[in-house]
């Protein structure tokens, strides 16, 4: 079982790797229409952001950094990706996996969570909720 706080970290770790993720292939994005929908998803990662560090803070406790390797990793292998093929397809293919992997993780912890706070819960839903509809999004560029 993980705790509040856990669960709270999880959230921060998962939206800012989106986060992060979308700004990498912001830089890549040629297709305006692609870049309003990943502009738009990248604000909803930072709001999750803002509202789970807020959340910590008022328990006394700081976020932790998702892993810097998986950060380089996913930045490394987006760019190789999208070297050979910058098309909105394959940015979509790409955000498609990477919202999966959110969706997946934060499934694990909320599955694992005590539940001792319906807030914090609620917050962890509506993430992957927001993963979900990002993922349906991309798959109009497909």
């Amino acid at each position: 079982m993980i705790n509040d706080v856990d669960l709270l970290r999880d959230i921060c770790e998962n939206a800012e790797m989106g986060r992060d993720g979308i700004m990498h292939i912001l830089k890549q994005t040629e297709d305006s229409n692609l870049s309003q929908v990943l502009t738009r998803q990248l604000s909803e990662y930072q709001k999750t952001y803002d509202t789970a560090d807020k959340m910590l803070h008022e328990r006394n406790q700081e976020p932790t950094s998702a892993n810097p390797m998986a950060k380089m990793m996913s930045y490394v292998s987006s760019s190789a990706k999208t070297m050979m093929d910058n098309s909105a397809s394959k940015i979509a293919e790409l955000m498609i996996q990477g919202s999966t992997m959110g969706i997946t993780n934060m499934t694990k912890s909320v599955h694992d969570y005590d539940d001792s706070d319906q807030d914090v819960k609620k917050l962890a839903e509506k993430h992957i909720k927001t993963e979900q509809a990002n993922v349906d999004e991309m798959k109009k560029f497909l």
